[in-house]
């Protein structure tokens, strides 16, 4: 019973250091800098038929909205930019981005409250409570990401439709590539470099963390 418990605390620990590295490459991957040069590689502007300074306004306001829960009201060449669909979609979106934000901020707090009570990092049992967490969460969370990376490279198409599928409730997520403004500012080469960089990050991500582990669970000499 006692083996079980310990085992069961250790996957919560694994958990939320998962958790909370998932959420850090989430906030990441939302800066403007990023999602900029996202739009700009897979060619987003061309395919709106903007400039990149418009695309790039744009996509701000949606991605800020995403996190403030807004109602993606964006105005564009006198209209709304997106459809009643799109905006309930991405309304749907936010707030699961949220909710990875959040639990990831309570994995962060859980990890640290339990550090603490332990004596922190100078004292061995907070040292080794810190490094297995750190050690099993990276193995979790590369071990994941690796998966959907590999998934994405062999069949992005089949992958993506899966992801959406499983998070997502059916109808509510697919639009028309040749007039949904949210298909033609997000096209399918820029999921494709983001989904990729995203799980590379994560794994690399995943290993640090992992090697920041050892050395925390390695004895002192």
């Amino acid at each position: 019973m006692i083996a079980v418990r310990g085992a069961l605390v250790r996957l919560l620990f694994a958990a939320a250091v998962a958790a909370l590295l998932l959420a850090a490459a989430v906030l990441i991957f939302l800066l403007p800098p990023v999602v900029h040069l996202l739009l700009d590689l897979s060619g987003a502007p061309a395919v709106l038929g903007s400039d990149a300074a418009t695309a790039h306004q744009l996509s701000d306001a949606l991605v800020f909205d995403l996190l403030r829960g807004g109602d993606f009201g964006v105005p564009y060449n006198g209209e709304a930019l997106l459809s009643a669909a799109e905006r309930s979609h991405l309304v749907d979106v936010g707030a699961l981005l949220r909710a990875v934000i959040a639990i990831g901020l309570l994995g962060g707090v859980l990890l640290v409250t339990t550090i603490l009570r332990s004596g922190g990092t100078a004292t061995g049992a907070g040292r080794l409570r810190l490094g297995e967490a750190l050690r099993d969460g990276a193995l979790l969370l590369a071990g994941a990401a690796a998966a959907a990376g590999l998934a994405f490279t062999v069949a992005f198409e089949a992958t993506f439709t899966l992801f959406h599928g499983l998070l997502f409730a059916a109808g509510t997520w697919t639009f028309n590539p040749a007039t949904d403004r949210l298909v033609l500012l997000y096209p399918d080469a820029f999921w494709i470099a983001a989904a990729l960089a995203f799980c590379v990050a994560l794994v690399g991500a995943g290993c640090a963390a992992f090697v920041i582990g050892r050395r925390f669970v390695a004895p002192r000499r």
